[in-house]
């Protein structure tokens, strides 16, 4: 049996897998691994022009104290990932030692070599199976705090919102990895910037705007109120639609700064303009979060995306 180690005590991952399965290890495994705390090596990443293949393989696979092996009938059919499952099992021929992690995309008979010592393997087939991705993140010493499959959902429906023009309300529950869920949703779109609402740096409404306006990337002196909001929305009308995370939304409650005129320059930009577009993480529902009739409580343009973590 592969033994499951303490998720307190992450460990470096090298990924074996092939081409055919590198849209879903991209999409879906490294962000899961790396959510979850691990330390993931893959070739992508730490491959260089100019030398040979193999050679960086194996470098690559040595760097790492444990082997994810990803494996259908194309990898079994590939002398790349041949070799690199050959010199995982090398390392732990009979599976004593948990440091391999077989992984079924597909449906494929095991490899002698890793079937005969009989490994708990983790069965990805399809993977919305919740049980078995807890095997695989346990396995790689990852904790998302959340379902992996749910993790993921959440994901794809934010990047898929924001990238076409949807401002969204990420409501966080329980203490799942929300902010390496913003960092992969960074990630996956290149101009969302990010600007935390408890950071000291923003407690006034202009100093607020200087962050608003310098995150967008432009450059402009912000005059003190109330023309300072003159300037934001100038500027941004100016310019292409800036995304912007706007996390820990819950301190407005207590920011007596953040007011009307602020809120409703904000509601101007996102619904007439539609120069703004917001990704607001917060642990209640955003309409809860402003009193009825504040400017941005008629926002009904905004989407609701829920990540909620295990209780």
């Amino acid at each position: 049996m592969l033994p499951i180690p303490a998720v307190s005590m992450p460990k470096s991952v090298f990924i074996s897998y092939c081409h055919s399965q590198g849209d879903w290890v991209w999409d879906r495994l490294v962000p899961c691994l790396r959510a979850g705390g691990a330390d993931v090596h893959i070739d992508r990443d730490r491959f260089e022009a100019g030398k040979a293949v193999v050679g960086q393989m194996d470098a690559v696979q040595d760097s790492a104290a444990r082997a994810v092996l990803v494996l259908s009938p194309d990898y079994l059919n590939s002398p790349y990932c041949v070799h690199e499952m050959e010199r995982a099992v090398r390392r732990d021929s009979k599976f004593a030692e948990g440091i391999i992690v077989p992984v079924k995309r597909a449906h494929c008979a095991l490899p002698a070599k890793i079937k005969r010592s009989n490994p708990l393997y983790v069965d990805l087939k399809d993977d919305s199976k919740a049980d078995q991705w807890a095997l695989l993140l346990e396995s790689c010493g990852a904790d998302l705090g959340a379902p992996a499959s749910h993790w993921l959902d959440a994901l794809h429906e934010t990047c898929r919102f924001l990238q076409r023009g949807d401002s969204v309300n990420l409501v966080v529950r329980n203490n799942p990895k929300w902010r390496e869920f913003i960092r992969e949703a960074r990630n996956r779109i290149a101009d969302l910037g990010e600007v935390d609402l408890e950071a000291g740096a923003v407690v006034s409404r202009k100093a607020l705007v200087e962050e608003i306006l310098q995150t967008c990337g432009a450059r402009a002196t912000v005059p003190d109120e109330p023309n300072d909001l003159v300037i934001l929305n100038r500027v941004l009308l100016s310019r292409p639609v800036c995304r912007l995370a706007m996390i820990h939304f819950d301190i407005v409650r207590f920011r007596p700064s953040y007011d009307v005129n602020l809120f409703g320059t904000l509601r101007n930009l996102m619904m007439v303009s539609r120069k703004l577009v917001l990704l607001i993480e917060s642990r209640e529902f955003f309409a809860n979060l402003l009193p009825t009739g504040h400017p941005l409580s008629s926002i009904t343009t905004i989407k609701t995306v829920e990540l909620n973590g295990r209780p």
